[in-house]
């Protein structure tokens, strides 16, 4: 769907446009009024109240011929006032566009004085936000994860999306077309993430992951590097070939980079993201039901590659640090070749891992990811992305991001992204008296402590291969990047691309940049 701008007249040929609106508690909004006259008249708009996700579809009785810059109007509740937030008008956009799509409406209009309306409410900072906003909610709303339908679906006849969401500007407007860019853009790249996450484990394997990462590369630009399961081994990414030995699959590692001119001997701020494409646990194999949603446990590896995707999408790319993302991908099987319970690996830090449970598995392959971020690029910031503990699950439930970090300053920073985005982020500890739960009789460390504190130790683990001076960040998904439950946002069960916009909003503050 095409995101684009319309002067707000006679003859855009819009099909419909759509009008977030307040609940009222007196006489109708004078908004659609005042942008629709026809619609004064209409008797349906008394009825309007604007609660939490109310609709109203109302034609111009004239039609086409009308004059009306839309034939139809959509009214959407936003519900209380007081309670509205950018939240209400991501939900609001979103639901709109899938009502739209049920009626095969071609063409959808959402007018910039809808969106003056809440800012002026204090509901959105300004006018760049709510168009961002608009946008990245109108391509999310519309998101579809039924990747593999085949020939029964062939004669299901299902509504398309519509062509186009147009922003409706008057002669006195300035029309943000950077700020649609940059809303659209970040959400194709969540929508990558989603799709790459959604895909089972027979059409997305590590070495179909790392494909992916170098479409996007030769797609917007950037280098790439892909490591097979030889090199790997090779290189000494001892833990990282653990996991994946017991796949005939085996294991990759790519490595984006996005390097402006001129940029090249900056330090670069790095991500990494656990890719596990399907995850059965190994040799401590894990309980059959829900087995099927593990093959989204690469979905902090899909996160960075919707990243370098939204990155290549916005219109500021060029003026972005140096950024490199890191894919550690791997299929967690049992087999005659898989690590066992038991066993004694080697990290490409040099230390050695026991390995307790072969179901810890992705912190082994983020450790040699970190080891090497720092090793290679003396990263300006470090950060790893992973779906890693269902303790995590349990501490901040379904929709919480645990934040693992000794640095403040890079803590406010994520925190203050996280709360642009919208996304729930909560700090969590790093104690050191729960290091020593990770000591292993025979080898450097063990690959778990205690049940209890999970996320803690997970956390805790990958810090032994932070090099003292890195500053690093840890974000546990578990909860978020996969829902059982659907929101006008993101259709469920499924992927969520969790952690795209995220890391986007997070490259614009230059705080994380700061130390050379």
């Amino acid at each position: 769907m095409d995101i684009d701008f319309h002067k707000f007249a006679a003859g855009s040929g819009i099909a419909c446009a759509i009008l977030p609106l307040f609940e009222r508690t007196t006489e109708p909004d004078p908004l659609p009024a005042r942008l629709f006259p026809w619609a004064a008249e209409h008797p349906g708009l008394l009825d309007f109240r604007g609660k939490d996700n109310e609709c109203l579809l109302l034609h111009d009785p004239a039609g086409a011929a009308g004059g009306s810059p839309a034939a139809r109007l959509l009214l959407w509740g936003l519900g209380k006032k007081d309670k509205g937030s950018l939240k209400s008008l991501r939900d609001a956009v979103a639901g709109a566009l899938k009502f739209c799509r049920e009626r095969s409406f071609v063409s959808v209009g959402l007018p910039l004085a809808a969106l003056e309306a809440l800012r002026d409410a204090g509901i959105v900072a300004d006018m760049a936000t709510a168009v961002r906003e608009s946008a990245a909610a109108a391509l999310l709303g519309l998101y579809r994860g039924d990747l593999c339908r085949g020939k029964e679906d062939e004669d299901e006849e299902r509504p398309a999306d519509p062509v186009s969401f147009s922003f409706l500007y008057d002669e006195e407007e300035i029309p943000l077309f950077a700020a649609a860019r940059l809303g659209a853009g970040e959400a194709r790249g969540v929508v990558l993430a989603r799709d790459l996450a959604n895909f089972p484990a027979n059409r997305m394997t590590p070495a179909m992951l790392a494909d992916e990462a170098r479409k996007v590369a030769e797609k917007y630009g950037f280098s790439c590097r892909i490591f097979d399961d030889e090199q790997i081994f090779s290189m000494g990414m001892g833990a990282l070939y653990a996991v994946g030995c017991g796949s005939r699959n085996g294991p990759r590692f790519a490595v984006l980079e996005h390097c402006p001119e001129g940029k090249e001997e900056d330090r670069p701020l790095v991500v990494a993201g656990k890719g596990i494409t399907f995850d059965s646990g190994g040799i401590s194999l894990k309980p059959s039901a829900s087995m099927h949603e593990m093959k989204s446990d690469m979905a902090g590896a899909a996160a960075v590659i919707g990243l370098f995707a939204a990155l290549g999408e916005a219109p500021d790319c060029a003026g972005l640090p140096r950024i490199v993302g890191l894919i550690a991908a791997a299929e967690n099987m049992p087999g005659g070749g898989a690590t066992r319970p038991g066993d004694v690996i080697t990290a490409l830090s040099g230390n050695t891992v026991e390995i307790q449970n072969t179901d810890a598995e992705g912190r082994l392959a983020l450790c040699d990811a970190l080891t090497y971020a720092q090793k290679t690029f003396r990263p300006s910031a470090l950060i790893d992305l992973a779906t890693l503990t269902g303790a995590c699950v349990i501490a901040l439930g379904d929709y919480g991001i645990g934040l693992f970090t000794d640095d403040g300053e890079l803590r406010a920073a994520v925190l203050d992204a996280a709360r642009e985005d919208g996304d729930l982020v909560w700090p969590m500890p790093l104690w050191d008296e729960y290091d020593k739960n990770l000591k292993s009789e025979i080898a450097d460390v063990s690959n778990i402590g205690p049940r209890e504190g999970g996320a803690i130790h997970a956390a805790l683990f990958l810090r032994r291969f932070i090099e003292k001076g890195t500053r690093w960040a840890h974000l546990d998904i578990a909860g978020p990047g996969w829902v059982g439950k659907s929101s006008p946002l993101n259709p469920a069960p499924g992927a969520t691309g969790a952690g795209v916009r995220l890391l986007c909003r997070l490259l614009r503050d230059t705080r994380v940049l700061l130390r050379a």
